[in-house]
């Protein structure tokens, strides 16, 4: 996740936070909704869903019952006036890619 994200960072010159490790979701969203936003997080796959749920973001419409085993969508969750929407977002990034 640090190599994903360490290249961007370098470029925006925005520090990268890794202050969380895996079994600290809560933590990690706490810390987010207390950021200036935008705020991006790159995590392990499996554990995005506390994220958002830690997020209060879960019931949110469009998000997926399940999380699909995909890595080439971008989950966007916006928060305005307190409220929650979500939005995925493919890359784009090869050329068969739809």
């Amino acid at each position: 996740m640090r190599q994903t994200v360490t290249p961007l960072g370098a470029a925006l010159h925005v520090q990268v936070n890794t202050d969380f490790t895996e079994g600290e979701e809560k933590e990690l969203a706490a810390a987010a909704l207390a950021a200036a936003s935008p705020v991006l997080i790159c995590w392990e796959h499996s554990k995005i869903p506390a994220i958002v749920e830690a997020l209060g973001a879960a019931q949110v419409a469009g998000v997926p019952e399940e999380w699909p085993d995909r890595f080439d969508l971008v989950w966007v969750f916006t928060r305005r006036a307190g409220t929650w929407t979500f939005q995925p977002v493919p890359q784009h990034l090869l050329p068969s890619d739809a």
